[in-house]
């Protein structure tokens, strides 16, 4: 059939697929759009436990058809039968699930996908997406244009977030027909401190996210019609994604959902299979779902867009991730390696969770002391890592204070405006003690008195920690350039002034872990702004941006010479020591030779 032609073209042309990755399955017959009419009768295959495909019954009962697409057309259909008496109606994470019609002739053909719920009180009226248009859309055709309109009075489709929205609006317009999208966004092997924030933010753009305990692994499960999918931002110990249904396979390529995933268009995230472990029957509380588990990761979702999902089954390119948090105190350790889709737009959000997560495990609660931080990233654009370290103090909650970090970084890389800079891995190691290593510069010397400008010394520094008793250090560092000859003084003043909280954690509040969106996009736009004044190749500019955009070392402190800005972190010598340097200052006075 030529929609077998165009599937087959679509998949040949998926960037990176491995010949003989998996046995090629040949693609079911399909029903053309304009053979669908009122009345027939089907039936749909989707899993609501474990992974077992069972079928239900669907009756026509509209075709609404576009002069263009695609996107345009939509056939809504009535589910029927015990299992959907069982599942209290239509179920987000059926997205995607195959209605079959056999005709006379016996053999079952592919009408298209269910992938919208409505606001009937029975919740049984669904919204299926014609598979022609599912395929054309895929592979760039239009076939909608090839349709002929249908006249006639018919009640008005509207597309709304969910199935409360559908309720609320079909009770105040009778005429109208209310349909949300039947996915189902799951997160799990994420403790509750990282989900509350992120849930609220996904609610904004009408997104209902389920939380599931920590990750089960089990065997892979095959992307047949009818089986659990999952399209995903991450995968491994930290899963977070939508669940929905395989719609159609031939040979490496799967279509599923029958409708966007979050509308990336042409994009790069991850395929999985799924495990389900009940439907929940909840059409009155709000909506029936599958409460289901991402599973193994088996490919690349390449396509996103309005009619559905188009994944590849093959190699899995990712950002490899691996975080590992240390409580010396509790004596605990956690590590959690995952694989991060490449999306510029999600990975940094992605970033901040591996990061956050392991040390959210180890603490267990809020965590007063220090935290050091070390992230490193790996890119095939460079030659040599990325190496990131840093030093946070709180009286509070330290993790709160560190988090985001590697998001930070990930931004800056995948989201300025000069050159992406692709990821391949991504490393954070994090060691947390109760002791809080925060101090104030009270005093400086320098050691031999009498010194030469650029040259090394000794810095006698005097410190007041957080609620312990003065100290003095010894700090080798290298004495400003611009110093003059004769008598002269040293300026010693905190690098940075972020990375310690003096109050006590609010037990009120919320964590506001995982890095803020407001937080990576200012780092963007400072590094981009270093960028755009720095020389050298758009790589050279990005990495000097880089460089520039962190250089905020809460454990340095910084010597300027006379007339030197002190607001400026560009100027001055960096000298690292064993503290937080949160505040102070001091002059040192030298005779410069």
């Amino acid at each position: 059939m030529r929609r077998r032609v165009g599937a087959a073209a679509m998949c040949a042309a998926a960037a990176g697929l491995l010949a003989g990755a998996m046995p090629a399955a040949a693609a079911d017959p399909i029903v053309p759009l304009s053979e669908v009419q009122p009345g027939m009768v089907g039936q749909a295959r989707t899993v609501v436990r474990g992974t077992e495909i069972v079928t239900f019954p669907v009756t026509v009962i509209d075709v609404q058809r576009a002069a263009d697409g695609p996107g345009g057309s939509l056939v809504l259909v009535r589910a029927e039968g015990p299992l959907i008496e069982q599942t209290g109606g239509v179920a987000e994470g059926m997205s995607g699930s195959p209605v079959y019609v056999t005709g006379s002739d016996g053999v079952a053909r592919v009408m298209g996908a269910v992938a919208y719920g409505s606001g009937d009180q029975a919740n049984v009226i669904v919204g299926v997406t014609p598979i022609e248009q599912m395929i054309d859309s895929s592979s760039g055709q239009r076939a909608n244009a090839r349709v002929p309109v249908a006249t006639g009075p018919r009640r008005r489709v509207a597309f709304v977030r969910d199935r409360t929205a559908a309720r609320s609006l079909e009770r105040r317009r009778p005429g109208r027909t209310a349909l949300y999208p039947l996915t189902r966004w799951t997160i799990a092997g994420a403790s509750r401190a990282l989900i509350g924030p992120l849930s609220n933010e996904l609610a904004r753009s009408g997104v209902q996210l389920t939380s599931l305990g920590p990750r089960t692994p089990r065997p892979a499960v095959a992307l047949v019609p009818g089986a659990t999918m999952t399209a995903l931002l991450v995968g491994g110990d930290l899963v977070l994604g939508a669940v929905g249904t395989v719609t159609y396979v031939d040979g490496a390529t799967v279509l599923g959902f029958g409708h966007t995933f979050v509308g990336a268009g042409p994009s790069r995230f991850l395929l999985g299979d799924g495990y389900v472990y009940q439907t929940i029957a909840a059409p009155i509380a709000g909506a029936s779902y599958k409460l289901a588990e991402p599973g193994t990761l088996q490919g690349m979702v390449v396509g996103d867009r309005s009619d559905g999902i188009s994944a590849r089954v093959g190699p899995v390119e990712g950002i490899e991730g691996t975080a590992t948090a240390t409580d010396t105190a509790r004596g605990t350790q956690s590590t959690v390696t995952a694989t991060i889709a490449p999306d510029d737009r999600t990975a940094p959000i992605v970033a901040s969770l591996l990061q956050d997560e392991p040390a959210v495990r180890v603490t267990d609660g809020l965590a007063r002391g220090t935290l050091s931080l070390r992230v490193v990233i790996t890119s095939p654009a460079l030659k040599g890592p990325i190496v990131y370290r840093n030093l946070y103090a709180a009286e509070g909650d330290v993790v709160t204070l560190a988090s985001g970090q590697a998001g930070r970084l990930a931004s800056i890389l995948l989201q300025n405006g000069v050159q992406r800079v692709p990821i391949s891995a991504i490393r954070v190691t994090q060691r947390i003690e109760t002791r809080v290593r925060a101090a104030r510069i009270v005093g400086a010397r320098i050691v031999p008195r009498r010194v030469r400008a650029g040259g090394p010394a000794t810095l006698l520094l005097r410190l007041q920690p957080w609620r312990a008793a003065p100290v003095t250090i010894r700090v080798r560092v290298r004495l400003p350039e611009l110093l003059s000859s004769g008598r002269g003084v040293v300026r010693v003043v905190p690098n940075s002034s972020g990375g310690f909280d003096p109050l006590p954690a609010d037990l009120t509040q919320q964590l506001g872990l995982g890095g803020g969106l407001a937080t990576r996009r200012a780092a963007v736009g400072r590094a981009q702004g270093f960028a755009s004044r720095a020389s050298g190749t758009p790589l050279q500019r990005i990495l000097a941006g880089l460089e520039r955009a962190t250089d905020d070392r809460n454990d340095a402190i910084r010597l300027l010479a006379p007339g030197e800005d002190d607001t400026d972190s560009s100027v001055g010598v960096t000298a690292t020591v064993p503290y937080v340097i949160y505040g102070g200052r001091a002059a040192a006075r030298v005779i410069v030779r």
